[in-house]
């Protein structure tokens, strides 16, 4: 079998501001394109750690070229991913038609805060604010604090995987058609996929979420103390909770009157009162293991430094060595045939980057367009979508898995969830008269067909047969094994089609220790270390963050459609082990580093920041209103400071370090600046002073949002208004066709076309998950 770099000969000039452009090109450095990256001044607010896991494996430019150097990097590039911020590249004289003019095939991703128009288009910004606009800050912390930034860079990781597969679907309609393509991406607006949920619950259902100190809507489903920390004690999969709460020595967890998910969210004090004594008795590792033997999703909640030596990771060969010393995560998934490349480069191109470039190969010629059935759309040309042409099938379940399947529809594939219809996907609920009624359902599988397969049965093996020989891609999210026994192992697929891609996303992979073992996202936070780094202070408990599910689905995107660019260039399929812990680790990898480096584990900043100050969020006129702010250097604070007035201006804050070391003073004075003040108008009026500044958003107000409706973001499909796309293609080819598919809704045609008689799906054929309403 043949390794190779998928991405070797992609030339890539990564203009770095925000860390969504780093993560973008980490992505393309590793899997082997030559990126050439030019710090737009964003680089300082980064410590040596950060810099060095964001930028390893590329050439770095030490200052921002001449013109003629510029203009040489982007003629020859393949990829632009401009992160300099809206119409900066502009200003250096490459506006969006004249870098057009100069490459006509580069794809130009132009990843800024709010996107390229609206009201909000020069609004300036920093990770907290980021996060604080995307709602995603609103869920996060105790419902009685202020909400709390996350200590990860969610919003931005988010964004940069989103434009690392925009990317990917422009190169494949490129290698079809030749075109080139500009690619708006807003930061906040990629972050978004992670509440997708809240947001469509608010939009079909007027629920509001907001933060509860991580009280899941499922019990138990959470962290639990325990003899030397805390565990993650998740009741999942619900079907196996019975059998596992003998453990408990608890005979009132085994009465009737908790013997239903339902039952126990009815009775949450109780039920957890009856599981406490014997928790507080066991170790966070015994609970683990004791846990996934009767399989259920527990696990220790983890500090960075415990993952660093967790057992599992340390099988499979995750860590790698750091340039510059160290231990970092590597390849964030596995392609069987695709390397991953942390190779120490240059620290700066310099005057070499000719050298790099030289060997940059012709614009590719226009391609067949690859293997697949597509249903044509309505209203749109056929072929014209950037995955237009692929078939994918979707055997996952829960949220991960067909999120990832989703981008995918969103973008062009014909997706086809398939469902065994004894056990359906938990997002579609716990009662079979309401299997089709779930918001939340309606979002993840939107635009998909929904197939219902036993695979104990010929005639729906002879189905499956004939769509695995003919589909491009196969999406599952089961432990290790599952598919084998449903007698599709990869080996099973392969023979049925060669060319066909399977992506396998289990809880910790498909070798070492913890294979066997399950998960949700509560469970990868925990066992990560990705948990301990969200806190209010070093005294405070970990907080979870929003949402892990979907962070994984969009690198499971990520990983699908690089394989899918890889057969694009040599013709088989492949494997892919993605182990969501692994990846779950991936987003923190900075932390890992720099807790390899110092030996101890990275302190929780709270909604501070480790350079600029000050930072933080602060409350607002109104019930739960507050305003994230962070300023970045000592002028703007000059500026914030003369607004003010009074103590603001005294001579001893003048400098960051001054006031790193008089923060709580300077929140005080803030607090009392902004506690009258509406937080939208507060927010308007210090980025009039160019200071980074955003209100806390709540879903309500994210519908209602003056930016998102001139960008016309929420969709209206049929009588439903849905969350909109994480980024667009000037040449277009994003679209939400559908809500999610009703039971079955696909049976006739794909039973037919295969030459067999679909079942009846009468009410007593179908099961569920779990009962609850």
């Amino acid at each position: 079998m043949t390794i190779s770099f998928p991405f070797a000969a992609l030339q890539v000039v990564e203009l770095s501001g925000h860390v969504a452009g780093a993560c973008c090109g980490k992505l393309m450095a590793g899997f082997g394109a030559e990126v050439v990256q030019i710090d737009g001044g964003h680089d300082a607010a980064l410590d040596a750690a950060a810099q060095t896991w964001f930028h390893s494996g590329k050439r770095r430019l030490p200052a921002r070229p001449d013109r003629a150097t510029l203009e040489r990097l982007l003629r020859r590039a393949d990829i632009v991913i401009d992160a300099w911020g809206v119409d900066v590249l502009a200003g250096a004289g490459f506006d969006a038609a004249t870098l057009r003019q100069l490459n006509s095939q580069a794809i130009v991703c132009r990843i800024t805060p709010y996107g390229l128009n609206g009201p909000k288009r020069d609004w300036v910004a920093d990770d907290i604010t980021l996060y604080a606009s995307a709602g995603l800050m609103h869920s996060t912390g105790d419902g009685r604090r202020a909400p709390l930034n996350a200590g990860p860079r969610i919003a931005e990781l988010s964004a940069g995987m989103n434009a690392c597969f925009a990317c990917v679907g422009a190169l494949l309609r490129r290698r079809r058609d030749g075109g080139g393509d500009d690619i708006d991406l807003a930061i906040v607006e990629a972050a978004m996929d992670n509440y997708e949920v809240a947001l469509m619950e608010a939009l079909a259902l007027g629920r509001i979420a907001r933060r509860n100190g991580d009280e899941h809507a499922m019990v138990p489903w959470r962290t639990y103390p325990c003899a030397d920390g805390e565990a993650a004690i998740i009741g999942g999969p619900i079907r196996h909770w019975l059998k596992a709460a003998a453990m408990f020595e608890a005979p009132g967890l085994l009465d009737p009157k908790l013997a239903t998910m339902a039952d126990r969210i009815a009775r949450r004090a109780e039920t957890e009162a009856l599981m406490r004594p014997w928790l507080a008795t066991q170790t966070r590792q015994a609970l683990f293991h004791a846990g996934q033997k009767a399989g259920l999703a527990w696990a220790p909640l983890a500090s960075i430094s415990d993952a660093l030596t967790d057992p599992q990771h340390a099988a499979r060969g995750y860590f790698i060595d750091a340039p510059g010393g160290g231990r970092m995560p590597g390849a964030p998934f596995r392609l069987q045939r695709g390397a991953w490349s942390e190779d120490a480069l240059p620290a700066a191109v310099g005057g070499g980057e000719d050298r790099a470039h030289a060997q940059t190969p012709a614009a590719p010629a226009p391609s067949s367009v690859p293997a697949g059935h597509p249903l044509p759309q309505a209203g749109e040309e056929n072929g014209a979508a950037p995955f237009a042409g692929l078939r994918v099938l979707d055997f996952s379940h829960d949220w991960a898995g067909p999120h990832a399947a989703r981008l995918f529809a969103d973008y062009g594939a014909e997706v086809i969830k398939i469902e065994y219809p004894r056990r359906l996907d938990g997002m579609r609920g716990g009662y079979v008269e309401r299997v089709d009624a779930h918001p939340r359902f309606w979002q993840l599988h939107r635009g998909k067909q929904s197939l219902t397969l036993d695979l104990k049965r010929d005639a729906d093996r002879a189905v499956l047969d004939q769509l695995v020989g003919d589909a491009d891609l196969v999406i599952e999210n089961s432990r290790p094994g599952v598919m084998a026994r449903k007698g599709y192992d990869y080996a099973r697929l392969q023979a049925l089609n060669p060319r066909l891609v399977l992506l396998s996303m289990s809880a910790f992979g498909a070798s070492g220790p913890y294979a066997p073992y399950c998960g949700y996202g509560g469970t990868l936070e925990a066992a990560s270390g990705l948990q301990s780094l969200t806190a209010y202070d070093a005294h405070s408990r970990w907080f979870r963050v929003r949402e892990m599910d979907v962070m994984n689905g969009i690198m499971g995107a990520c990983a699908a459609a690089i394989a899918l660019w890889q057969r694009a260039q040599d013709g088989p399929g492949q494997w892919i082990d993605l182990s969501e812990n692994e990846t779950t680790a991936w987003f923190a990898g900075e932390f890992f580093l720099r807790a390899a480096r110092t030996g101890q584990q990275p302190a929780p900043r709270g909604n501070r920041h480790d350079v600029h100050a000050p930072q933080g969020c602060y409350a607002c006129a109104g019930e739960d209103r507050w305003l994230t702010l962070c300023v970045r250097s000592d002028e703007e604070w000059r500026r914030l400071a003369t607004r003010i007035g009074g103590a603001a201006t005294a001579a001893r804050w003048s400098t960051a370090a001054q006031r790193r070391a008089h923060h709580d003073e300077i929140d005080a004075l803030l607090a009392n600046w902004l506690r009258p003040r509406e937080a939208a108008q507060a927010a308007a009026e210090l980025q009039a002073l160019g200071i980074a500044a955003a209100p806390v958003m709540n879903a309500a107000e994210l519908i209602a949002d003056a930016q998102l409706a001139a960008r016309g973001w929420f969709l209206q499909v049929g009588d439903d208004r849905l969350p909109g796309l994480p980024f667009r293609y000037a040449r277009g080819g994003g679209a939400v066709r559908a809500r999610g598919p009703r039971l079955g809704d696909a049976n006739a045609h794909w039973f037919g076309a295969a030459g067999q008689t679909p079942p009846a799906l009468h009410p007593d054929s179908i099961g569920t998950a779990y009962a609850i309403a």
